[in-house]
């Protein structure tokens, strides 16, 4: 017999509603709580290795894993074709680099096409436990985030063990994102900055931790070396260099020879972005809990 539906928390039966951002990001945890994710992020991708840094380096990779991950779990399964389609839909990346993509994956043993069918665009193609253990590892991570703002979702992290929770939870994922173009796939924002770079999301994880207790806003100020955000996000202290260069440019940031100040814009667009990624992954966890 199936089981009763848990107990929702009230008000939070609406995904993305402006209110429930406005409750994650009005949670009194919620500074301490991204810290703590950025802190958590910097030592997972720290560990990995070099294949495991290239799935997630980058929004376009980034986004082609996590796309790979809710294809599988669809009725259709994960093909060429249908990663081309999520990535021109999703504005990721162009057709050449899913392809490049995939045929990385192919040659490193984390995709492999179905056995005995003929290779085709929309033949069918396997993610395998190589690629599938880092991320369940990685979901686990932002999951034991979102529970400290959500605690009602904490059943979902020993269940990500379980196939079928799985793939459900990563496929109500991609159902909700796609429902919401204007909120992942919209105009350019300050925290692409970031986002956009080869190894950026782990700088900004850097910077974020490197604050000083008690401030104002989640950015404001820090001491920084460009060699230690190198090193933060396997990149080179040239790389380091220009992304700054373009934040100072566009007006999000400035930067002194050991000392950078953050704009207003830039620190709220990245608590924006944290509240996004968490109210994705609380309501996803929810349903797949409630089926």
């Amino acid at each position: 017999m199936k089981a009763a539906p848990r107990p929702r928390v009230p008000d939070r039966d609406a995904p993305f509603a402006p209110a429930a951002f406005e409750r994650l990001r009005a949670h009194p945890d919620f500074r301490s709580v991204v810290e703590a994710h950025a802190r958590a992020n910097l030592d997972f991708y720290g560990a990995l290795p070099l294949l495991g840094r290239w799935l997630i380096s980058d929004l376009g990779r980034s986004a082609l894993t996590g796309a790979a991950l809710v294809l599988d779990s669809l009725p259709g399964g994960l093909t060429a074709a249908g990663l081309i389609h999520a990535a021109s839909t999703n504005r990721a990346c162009s057709r050449g680099r899913v392809l490049g993509y995939l045929e990385c994956c192919e040659m490193n043993g984390l995709i492999v096409p179905l056995a005995g069918v003929p290779r085709s665009p929309t033949a069918r193609l396997i993610l395998t436990p190589r690629f599938l253990d880092q991320m369940i590892r990685s979901t686990a991570l932002n999951l034991a985030s979102v529970v400290r703002l959500a605690p009602e979702i904490a059943p979902a992290i020993p269940r990500l063990e379980t196939p079928d929770f799985r793939r459900g939870l990563f496929a109500r994922l991609g159902i909700l994102t796609a429902s919401r173009p204007d909120l992942f796939a919209g105009p350019p924002r300050p925290v692409d900055l970031f986002l956009q770079r080869d190894g950026g999301v782990r700088l900004l994880d850097w910077l974020i931790i490197a604050q000083r207790p008690g401030r104002a806003r989640l950015l404001e100020a820090c001491a920084f070396s460009r060699t230690a955000l190198g090193r933060a996000g396997f990149v080179s202290r040239t790389h380091v260099t220009r992304l700054l260069a373009d934040g100072e440019a566009g007006g999000l940031l400035q930067v002194g020879a050991r000392h950078i100040e953050f704009a207003p814009a830039l620190s709220d667009d990245v608590e924006r972005h944290h509240a996004l990624v968490f109210e994705a992954l609380r309501a996803a966890a929810e349903s797949a809990l409630d089926d």
